[in-house]
């Protein structure tokens, strides 16, 4: 019997398990998972500590008795610690009685996904202290909200996480800090961009941000407090929220062979088979191929990761399907506002010596005379010559994620200003113009 072993019980690995059940009767499907949970949405996850989201369980997409009725095997609190592929096997620990184990395989499929970066001035003893990236990480945060009367929460790092967590504590009615290391936060997105979402947080909802500044230590106080101190600045706080990026969970493949990216992100084909036979790699551990960038990139999303799983099964029964690559498409909620952005921002497009010019336009997301119309920002990258678009970053209310996925069908099949502005867009006045604000911005590119 093929016995196909799954390291990492979230996103890519369960779908990889359950997609592979599906195809797949007699395997025999081992999946560990170094975590007590698997299965769950981690993007919900600022949503469940705000109380938007009732209940933990919610976020669970299907338990281990669910898998376990199909016959996925699944270990909870195992960790892979060593990867022997001349062997084909994997050390595995159980954190539960200490004990490890070798554990043979026919395909290996490296699911481990990423942790957050815990940089020198974290410290895990402090119970007002936290980062987000696991179902654990939100269970503990909400306990400590719902049981003391923190009033001042600083959040270290103003990246998607950092950002979606000022929602989540204004609507916990906090007062919300915001310490970033960079000159802006959202940096994958441009400055200009940026600032946009800097004034409006700040001047709507009163979000303190500390920009250009870098964390040094973090000192307990008064019992209960916390002093951030920057090299600048000290901030009293009453909790402390650190998400300043992550890190591939593969340490463990040191030595084996595995061909990964400075970061440790694992290096696929097409295929999301690595350079060894038999191993596979998917999600936030992995690399994917970048449509504009023609390179393998790390970027850690559950929509790449989920493709990756399901493809990553479908490789292994044999039907060789290539993942078609991304372009790092993503949108984040932060109060009264969203900010989306697919394609290249102007930073990498520079770093990747790509030519480009850029429009950036604002314009209803509905008939101007319709009540409740609120305005989008909408900026393009695109190539002077061909005027093919690159790059679209929006900003503003209702109507920015129907607009990203229109662009991001848009730049993946190379369509140029001309021909985004006679696309034969929807039109009614609660939803558009009669020219859609995405025909606004292109039609300025054509003259």
């Amino acid at each position: 019997m093929k016995r196909v072993v799954i390291i990492g019980g979230v996103a890519a690995g369960m779908s990889a398990a359950s997609k592979l059940r599906r195809l797949e009767e007699e395997t025999e499907i081992i999946v560990f998972e170094k975590g007590e949970d698997i299965s769950y949405g981690a993007c919900g996850l600022p949503y469940y500590i705000a109380g938007t989201i009732s209940s933990s369980d919610r976020l669970v997409a299907r338990t281990r008795e669910e898998f376990e009725k199909q016959g996925i095997n699944v270990y909870l609190r195992h960790e892979a610690v060593a990867l022997s592929p001349e062997e084909k096997k994997i050390r595995v620990v159980n954190h539960t009685d200490g004990l490890e184990r070798d554990v043979n395989y026919d395909h290996l499929v490296l699911a481990t996904g990423a942790s957050a970066i815990q940089p020198p001035f974290y410290t895990e003893e402090a119970s007002n202290v936290f980062t987000l990236k696991t179902l654990q990480d939100a269970i503990h945060m909400k306990a400590f909200f719902e049981k003391t009367p923190a009033k001042d929460v600083t959040i270290i790092g103003g990246g998607y996480i950092g950002m979606e967590l000022v929602e989540t504590m204004k609507t916990l009615g906090k007062h919300v800090r915001v310490i970033d290391v960079h000159d802006h936060v959202l940096t994958v997105y441009d400055e200009d961009i940026a600032h946009l979402v800097q004034s409006h947080l700040k001047e709507e909802h009163g979000i303190e941000f500390c920009l250009g500044e870098e964390v040094t230590s973090l000192t307990q106080h008064n019992g209960d407090g916390v002093a951030v101190e920057t090299k600048t600045n000290t901030y009293q706080t009453d909790a402390v929220i650190v998400n300043v990026g992550i890190r591939p969970n593969t340490t463990f493949l040191k030595g084996s062979g595995i061909e990964c990216l400075e970061n440790g992100a694992i290096l696929t084909n097409e295929y999301m088979e690595t350079n060894l036979p038999f191993i596979y790699a998917g999600g936030d551990c992995a690399t994917s191929y970048h449509r504009l960038l023609k390179k393998r990139v790390h970027i850690a999303l559950g929509t790449i990761a989920n493709k990756q799983g399901r493809l990553i099964a479908e490789n292994i029964h044999g039907k060789r399907h290539a993942f078609q690559g991304v372009l790092g498409t993503n949108i984040v909620k932060i109060l009264d506002l969203t900010v989306a952005k697919t394609g290249l921002s102007e930073k990498e497009a520079k770093e990747a010596n790509i030519p480009y010019e850029t429009e950036t336009i604002t314009a209803n997301n509905g008939a101007s005379y319709y009540p409740g119309t609120e305005e989008l920002t909408i900026k393009l990258l695109f190539n002077k010559e061909s005027h093919v678009i690159i790059g679209a970053q929006i900003v503003g209310g209702a109507g920015v994620a129907q607009r990203i996925d229109t662009l991001v069908a848009g730049i993946y099949n190379e369509m140029t200003a001309d021909e985004m502005t006679y696309l034969d867009l929807c039109y009614a006045p609660p939803y558009a113009g009669v020219w859609d604000a995405i025909q606004v911005a292109t039609n300025k590119i054509k003259e």
